[in-house]
């Protein structure tokens, strides 16, 4: 795996606490997993933004009193299949 060097700045009470709570050989693990979580997180908010709207109740009447019905008979015909 390649690994890049990225210079950081951290407001001074910031960095006081991540020095002393974070030690030294963990840092960089530290800061690649917060970034992990980050992205991920930001990944899924514009996966939602980018959807937001997409399902409707004139494109789909059969969920328009809900999902928990719609599963509940999706089941009972499955059940009644076998």
């Amino acid at each position: 795996m390649t690994w890049h060097q990225v210079n950081v700045a951290f407001p001074e009470l910031l960095y006081q606490q991540f020095v002393r709570l974070v030690p030294a050989g963990q840092r960089t693990r530290f800061l690649t997993e917060l970034t992990e979580a980050g992205l991920q997180q930001l990944k899924l908010r514009k996966a939602l933004d980018d959807t937001y709207g997409a399902w409707s109740h004139e494109s789909h009447p059969e969920l328009k009193k809900g999902v928990e019905p719609y599963i509940r008979n999706q089941r009972r015909d499955r059940r009644a299949a076998r």
